[in-house]
């Protein structure tokens, strides 16, 4: 018996641990719909022993988020934190992995104990399981990574639900896909059939939808864009000559005659508004190709330190700033007092004559609530600047690559990723990435975008079915309850 539950806890952990991978490996997220029914069937099978239930839910829990948090240990802030880092890193690796694990597992060991008729069991488990992604985006710490739905970006067919209802949809019906075949297993005769066909009708109406939805199409792009990726590494020396080389990147770009320049996040330091150093340069460039230029800048304005993107027109002038209003928690704001930034107060939209931009900066894009108030506010193009040169892996780098598909699915709008050392891409509102650079590569992406003023359902209704939904659930429990005295 004991090596029966031995066996059962190495299996939930290997599905955590498959799980974690499935973000990163593209092969492997179509098999997701299916993967996870292993854990389900082992909860299910178990639930009227409370402690083999949880031990179950803690196995699959803490193996998904400490592998999928492991890269955070290729974070180099070596500058910053000098022989600390090894220290800190773990410390952030163990502190996340246990903390996010805790929340996940707790979600999962409720949906098995918890009293809840059987047809009703593959609601509840999705509405808790998502119901804790949510959790773990939401608030001043909230960091919205471990999000099931992000595994599918590459798939178009299987995230174009999304535009109606967010990544957390799709995540909400993997888990009840999975919770269906679990529950398939465990019956048999028809009760098999019933929920086996289930989870079929379900997987088979998304992917149904989401092709319809790919083969409406978009109208085609009409406006030049060019995204510079100079590929200077944080890592190494600091950064040093990122702004000198973005900036013969940018001149590069300008011969082609864009709409819109745009320089990632960071790309120079400095008083933007008043050091002429740093902003003649541009304001020259802007004026000697008739181009707008997005400049991210790290700097004082208004005697404060700002992570900012600058709007400068093709009259040289600055015609307008976005301050960073996400910060990301301790490493931008306490972790130490010089790099301690203060936070923006309104969202990035800036007017041009092609119509407005909304920004983003970097962390900011990890959460539907900014992109779609923005896409909400009247932007009719999202524009991702962002500075992930601080990972020595490439792998963090193309997760938050898979966020920024999701905006742009989300909102409805074509979206523009402009990064140091990447992800640099422009993706199409369904999705697509129309064009890409390599990772940890230098150049210019040329491309065309459209501005866009449709709204999505998800624009007009956020996240608000995952009440409806848990409300259905908890009404659906309270009348077979009553039924049953």
């Amino acid at each position: 018996m004991k090596h029966k539950r031995r066996l059962e806890f190495i299996l939930c952990a290997a599905c955590g641990i498959f799980c974690a991978l499935c973000f990163d490996v593209a092969a492997l997220a179509p098999f997701l719909w299916a993967a996870l029914a292993p854990v389900f069937f082992a909860l299910l099978k178990n639930r009227k022993e409370r402690r083999r239930t949880i031990l179950c839910a803690c196995a699959f829990a803490f193996a998904l988020a400490f592998v999928y948090y492991a890269q955070m240990l290729s974070l180099d802030i070596s500058a910053r934190a000098g022989q600390a880092t090894g220290i800190l890193l773990a410390a952030a690796w163990l502190g996340l992995g246990a903390a996010h694990g805790a929340v996940f597992a707790a979600a999962l060991s409720a949906g098995a104990l918890l009293k809840c008729p059987g047809g009703l069991r593959a609601l509840l488990f999705a509405v808790l399981g998502t119901g804790a992604e949510w959790l773990l985006g939401a608030g001043v710490l909230g960091l919205p990574f471990l999000r099931l739905g992000l595994t599918q970006w590459r798939l178009l067919p299987l995230t174009q639900s999304a535009p109606l209802f967010g990544v957390l949809f799709i995540s909400f019906l993997i888990v009840f896909v999975n919770v269906l075949l679990a529950q398939a297993a465990l019956e048999t005769g028809k009760g098999r059939l019933r929920y086996l066909a289930a989870a079929v009708l379900v997987f088979l109406a998304n992917l149904a939808g989401g092709m319809f939805a790919l083969g409406s199409g978009t109208e085609e792009p009409d406006t030049g864009i060019a995204a510079v990726q100079m590929n200077v590494p944080f890592w190494q020396n600091g950064g040093e000559g990122r702004f000198e080389k973005a900036l013969a990147l940018a001149e590069e770009a300008a011969g082609e005659r864009p709409a819109l320049i745009i320089l990632p996040e960071n790309s120079a330091y400095g008083s933007f508004a008043e050091a002429t150093e740093v902003s003649g340069p541009v304001a020259k460039l802007a004026r000697g190709s008739g181009v707008y230029v997005l400049t991210g800048v790290y700097g004082i304005h208004g005697y404060q330190l700002r992570n900012s993107v600058f709007l400068t027109a093709p009259d040289g002038e600055i015609a307008d700033v976005y301050h960073k209003q996400r910060l990301v928690p301790f490493f931008e704001n306490g972790y130490e007092r010089k790099f301690s930034f203060a936070d923006g107060k309104e969202r990035g939209i800036f007017e041009t004559a092609y119509g407005a931009v909304g920004v983003m900066i970097c962390f900011e894009s990890l959460f539907p609530d900014i992109a779609s108030q923005t896409a909400a506010g009247g932007a009719e193009l999202l524009v991702v600047a962002t500075n992930d040169s601080w990972f020595k892996s490439d792998v963090p780098l193309a997760r938050h690559l898979a966020q920024s598909v999701l905006r742009a699915q989300e909102t409805g709008r074509w979206l523009v990723q402009a990064g140091n050392t990447g992800m640099t891409a422009i993706v199409s509102p369904t999705g697509e990435l129309t064009a890409a650079l390599e990772a940890d590569t230098d150049g210019v992406l040329a491309g065309s975008v459209a501005f866009r003023q449709e709204k999505t359902g998800y624009l007009a209704g956020g996240d608000w079915w995952l009440a409806a939904a848990a409300v259905a659930a908890a009404l659906g429990a309270a009348v077979a309850y009553k039924k049953r005295i």
